[in-house]
């Protein structure tokens, strides 16, 4: 078994397509059916942090990623299913693995799930390692409507050392920079963007310089805070402290919808942030609910992709309260965040 006929889902979109049963903690609705390439062999990188790395104990079977199992499942009933149950969905996204057959068989499995009849838009989650501009053009012309390039890491040096060469990894960070700017360059400004995990070992002002470069590109940044995944070189690190994860959640979300420059942003020694004042003014607490939601691909919202449903929400899979925005606010600890 193997793409393109088999797909791995991920739990939240697995039971939502019915193939298993459970029901989403405080009934959040699942928007976007999650779709991962599956290979026998498994993914040839070697990313400290992911649970689907090369030299993973759990080997080629290893199924966890972004928290969560992706149970395997036959991708004529996945496309079946999705295109029946279209409705209650906003978005589907094909994401790779690095795999010498990943390219093509993304195309195959955009094209199979249009020729299903899945009329929603179709994001690909592209490894620029296997992937060039000209697989960009037939993903797009198969179906394709959005790309997103998990570059994870906020600096060439740790994207070396967590999954470039140091981690005995093919991943190359220029080429990652340059698969961003060809996804931008086929699906046009806006619809193309990268995959930024907050808790690697950057620095607040490294994850937000790298936004701005991204922002400027033309793209948006799809923002995670760092999960320990089983089994990983990694399983061991902590998570980034709420408060941080805070504070760069508001971060990209002015920038995403420029209303941040770097200068507007105030650093500390260790390179926190600890102010933001957008054209030297404060900020609105009414108008920074959708700061602390799931950002991404318009339409996907990942329930419970970057904690436990025991822990708190770091990423919204629905539009906070009024309570629930200005908890999320108070959490930043920024005193510039005032109402105007």
């Amino acid at each position: 078994m193997s793409s393109p006929d088999y797909v791995r889902l991920s739990t939240a979109a697995d039971i939502a397509l019915g193939f298993s049963a459970g029901r989403f903690y405080r009934d959040a609705r699942l928007t976007g059916i999650n779709l991962l390439l599956y290979y026998p062999d498994g993914c040839k990188a070697n990313c400290l942090y992911c649970g689907q790395a090369r030299e993973n104990p759990g080997g080629s079977e290893c199924k966890s990623l972004i928290r969560v199992e992706w149970p395997l499942r036959p991708l004529d009933e996945v496309a079946k299913r999705t295109s029946e149950r279209s409705p209650a969905f906003r978005i589907v996204c094909v994401g790779q693995v690095c795999h010498g057959r990943a390219a093509s068989d993304t195309v195959e499995v955009v094209g199979r799930l249009r020729s299903a009849g899945v009329r929603l838009p179709i994001a690909v989650l592209v490894t620029p390692t296997v992937t060039r501009k000209e697989d960009l053009v037939s993903m797009k012309d198969a179906g394709a409507s959005m790309a997103g390039v998990a570059i994870d890491t906020a600096t060439p040096s740790l994207f070396d050392r967590l999954r470039g060469k140091k981690a005995g990894s093919p991943h190359r960070w220029t080429r990652y920079i340059e698969g961003l700017r060809e996804a931008l360059e086929v699906f046009g400004p806006g619809r193309a963007g990268v995959h930024l995990i907050v808790g690697l070992g950057e620095t607040e002002r490294d994850i937000v310089s790298l936004m701005l470069q991204v922002r400027k590109m033309g793209g948006k940044t799809h923002l995670f805070s760092f999960y320990p995944e089983y089994g990983s070189k990694m399983e061991r690190r902590r998570q980034p402290s709420l408060h941080r994860y805070r504070r760069i959640q508001l971060a990209r979300y002015l920038i995403d919808n420029g209303l941040a420059a770097l200068e507007d942003f105030l650093f500390n020694g260790k390179q926190e942030i600890i102010s933001i004042t957008p054209g030297g003014k404060g900020l609105c607490e009414q108008t920074l609910e959708k700061a602390f939601m799931t950002s991404g691909c318009p339409g996907c919202n990942r329930p419970f992709a970057n904690e436990r449903p025991s822990q708190v929400i770091r990423n919204f899979p629905w539009c906070p309260s009024g309570s629930e925005a200005l908890t999320a606010i108070r959490q930043t600890r920024l005193q510039a965040v005032i109402k105007s």
